[in-house]
């Protein structure tokens, strides 16, 4: 199974993403890690994955936003269509959950059908993250 994990870089949804990405090689799933300043322009294919996952920070808690950056990005992703995907957002006190709502909604317009979708935690929470997505494939 291989898992492409397309992140900010933000450094707290960084540590959280490495922190589920040896959790998922400890699972022997293939984990390759993709974000905005590492793609810069190209084009990202999603061919070769079961699973596309997006960890993504946001502003605003009333009415949030994802960063333009995480969006760009998903609208470079080719080959999106029919994929399983998996969404999560960083962790705050408000607006979470409809920030993981706009983030769905920002992959399910590319094709991404998501299945698993949650905020990011320690390193427990990704631990049974990744046994849920593994579960996926």
């Amino acid at each position: 199974m291989r898992v492409l994990i397309m992140h900010a870089d933000n450094p707290k949804i960084q540590k959280s993403v490495l922190a589920l990405q040896k959790a998922l090689e400890k699972e022997s799933v293939q984990v390759d890690l993709v974000s905005p300043t590492t793609a810069s322009s190209v084009p990202v294919s999603t061919a070769p994955y079961n699973l596309v996952c997006v960890a993504s920070g946001f502003k605003g808690w009333w009415k949030p936003e994802i960063p333009e950056e995480i969006d760009n990005l998903l609208k470079r992703a080719t080959r999106l269509e029919g994929k399983k995907g998996g969404a999560f957002v960083e962790s705050k006190l408000l607006g979470s959950s409809k920030a993981l709502r706009v983030l769905m909604a920002h992959m399910e317009r590319q094709g991404v059908i998501v299945e698993d979708f949650g905020t990011l935690g320690g390193e427990q929470e990704m631990v049974s993250l990744a046994k849920r997505l593994r579960r996926l494939a």
